[in-house]
Order: structure tokens, then sequence, then C-alpha cells
């Protein structure tokens, strides 16, 4: 079987733009799910933006096309030749979703949720009215226009009471998101949202005390089974600032696990055309589970996933869309880290140099010598968290000892 793996970020979506601050991720997550795919069997396919080509990184797919303009014409074109397509894209200005319509048209299979699925997971609003009336948790919220007056906002905001997160309704991560806490931040909170997406609705959500993690689930349309509890890594900034995604662990230790477990569940259960991997954002605070997002697509916490289960992910994705098969259980072993490494701009990465550190154990995405973008992705598996977190922390500071030099 042949599968085309397109990843938005890297593969040429941004082709004639700034290349994306999500880079050091999307590559990171494009290169472990082509390694998995290829354990599976399959022939893997993908594409590259000529600008990430250019430094020929490591990428064992099959069959690389490298991408110069970004008329997706590139994209359909991979989707006519292959049997069955994997998306990694966000859901910003419906783009997963249109691609994911792209590949249902074209008759090709689709390793992922249908379109339907994505078009309601990606409107937040509506997806925790879904959460709602199956009696989970959410966040008290209220769905906005970007051009409602501060008056007008901030009523709505002492109802909820501060402070309350700003939102992109169908953003990806945490792009154009702040914690506002003063009348005075609200403009600039809606101006961040209205740079980041085209929709006219943004989305006013409570801010709830707790944990930030989520659950990695596979799906087969009908029934999900969750894989693992992880720990995310987020900085809640005001509107002056940019809120970051910076990582996590695997596996979250919590007394709530099974509690989380049974809401995510629940959820992609009752939401038609979920099928593949899954992740669900969540709040785990003093007695309860409180449901902020779903993701139909492959999440960050996959990279520290697939180094601690016992099991590959990709033939668990696969089963699951071919046969209907889910995993019965899964094996947890030890703990892996994973997070993005942000690099001093004064640091000049020489494509050597690139080379050297993109073969280094653990350097899921190697830093792109690309304009602005000096970051990488790592990823540490040991028999505990501490001892991940130690692994890291020595690794990130070998790789920055080697671009000093």
């Amino acid at each position: 079987m042949k599968l085309l793996v397109f990843e938005f970020f890297s593969g040429g979506g941004f082709v004639e733009g700034e290349i994306s601050g999500l880079i050091g991720e999307a590559y990171a997550m494009l290169r472990c799910i082509i390694e998995d795919f290829r354990k599976v069997g399959l022939e893997v396919y993908t594409t590259l933006d000529h600008r990430i080509a250019q430094f020929d990184p490591p990428l064992r797919a099959h069959r690389v096309k490298v991408v110069y303009s970004s008329d997706l014409s590139f994209f359909r074109e991979m989707v006519g030749v292959v049997d069955a397509t994997f998306l990694i894209a966000p859901e910003t200005d419906s783009i997963l979703h249109s691609l994911a319509t792209e590949v249902v048209k074209a008759g090709t299979k689709l390793f992922g949720p249908l379109p339907s699925a994505i078009e309601l997971t990606t409107n937040k609003s509506k997806l925790l009215e879904v959460a709602k009336k199956l009696g989970l948790k959410v966040p008290k919220h209220r769905l906005l226009k970007t051009h409602s007056s501060t008056a007008s906002v901030e009523k709505i905001v002492r109802d909820i009471g501060y402070p309350v997160v700003f939102k992109v309704l169908d953003g990806a991560g945490s792009e154009g998101m702040s914690l506002v806490g003063e009348r005075e931040e609200i403009p600039q909170a809606i101006e961040k949202i209205r740079k980041v997406s085209k929709n006219n609705n943004f989305i006013l959500e409570e801010y709830v005390e707790g944990i930030d993690a989520s659950v990695s689930l596979i799906s087969n349309g009908e029934k999900a089974f969750p894989l693992s509890l992880n720990f995310q890594s987020m900085k809640m900034m005001s509107p002056d600032k940019e809120s970051k995604y910076e990582g996590g662990y695997v596996p979250l230790k919590h007394r709530l696990k099974e509690r989380a477990f049974e809401a995510t569940k629940n959820l992609i259960e009752n939401i038609e055309g979920l099928q593949g991997y899954v992740g669900v954002d969540l709040i785990l605070s003093q007695d309860d589970v409180t449901i902020l997002e779903v993701n139909p697509r492959l999440t960050t916490s996959y990279l520290g996933l697939r180094r601690v289960l016992g099991q590959n992910v990709a033939d668990m994705i696969y089963k699951a869309i071919m046969s209907r098969v889910l995993p019965s259980k899964v094996n947890i072993k030890g703990c892996a880290y994973f997070k993005k490494v942000d690099l001093p701009r004064s640091l000049k990465i020489e494509e050597n140099i690139f080379k050297r550190i993109a073969k280094l154990e653990g350097v899921a995405s190697p830093p792109f010598p690309v304009k602005g973008k000096n970051h990488f992705m790592l990823v540490a598996h040991s028999k505990n968290e501490e001892l991940a977190k130690l692994k890291m922390e020595k690794m990130k500071k070998r790789i920055i000892n080697e671009l000093k030099k």
C-alpha cells in the first residue's frame, strides 16, 4: 500500500510565506510517523518545502516531492497516486478540513478523522457544547465577534470572572491565545486573534486552575481506546506576549487518570467520524477533569508516546482504519520528555553543524538554518520522570555547546 504523509508546515503549505514557528514540532512529527509507518510495511510518500529540503534533513520516506509553489495542485497530484493519506495540519482557517475533503473527493483512504468530525471539533464552542450535553465538565465559555466593542466584551468577562482566556475559535496550539486579567487588555487580546485567524468569531473561556494535560486515543470511528495521559507544559501569557506550548512528558501519573480516560473515551465515541489518532486537551484540578479541546490529528505528545509504548502507534492507526481493530491493552515503560528548545538568535547554524546535530540521539527535529527559526525538538527517554528530565537537560546542553564552538 502506498501512503502519503502530508505535514502542512514543512511540506509546502507555507512555501511562499514565512516559515512557521511551529516547524520544530511539525518536522519532528513528520519524521517520526514516517519511520513508524515504514515499520508497518507501507510505501511512504511525502513532500518538503524546498527551503527545508535543501538541507537534506533525515527523512526515511520512499519518495519525497520537493515543493516550490503553494498552489495545492502538488497535493492533489500526490493524493492521486497513493492508496491512502495521513494528514498533519492545523485546524486554523479550515486548513485541515479542506485537505481532508480533497482526500475524500479523490476517493483515497483517509488515515484520520473524516471532514465532518474535523469541522465539528475545530469549532471549539460547538465541541464544548457536545461535551456539556454528555455531562462532562467544561469551562464557562461564550462565542463572540472580533468586532465586538470592549464594553460588550467586558460585560461578559465580568459574568465569567477574571482572569479569562481569549482563544481563536478554530486555532491550533496556543496561537492567538491570551490570559486577560483586566479591562485594558481586551482590545489587544482581540487584535492578537485577528492576526492569526480569518474567522470573525472567537471564544472567551473561563480560566480553570489545575494541571495542563492531554489524553492520546486511538479510535476506529465507533469505539475509542485511551493510550496515555500526558503532561503539557503551557505558558499562558498576557496579550502583549506570546503564549507558548513548550512540550511535556508521557506518561503523567495522576489520581484522576481513569476519570480522564473515561471522559475522553465517552466524548470521542459520541462524535461521528473521529477515527485514527485523536488528542484531547484537558485540565486536571483537585477533584475533576475539565475538557478543553479535541485535536482531530496527530499531536506533539506522540513524540513521547512512541518512545514509551511497547507497540507501534502507526500500526494501531492502520489497524483501526483498515480493519476497525483497537488495541486491547498498552504497555508503557519509563518516561519520555519532549521539548521545544529555543536557541539564542546570535548563534549561526552552519550546514555542516546542522547535519552533525541532526544525527544525534534524541534530536527529533534539528535546528534548521532558516532566518528567525532557531529552535529544535528533543525527546529523552529513561526509566522514570526524574531521569528523563535530567537526560533532556544534558542533551540540550551538549547541543548548545556544539553550536557555540
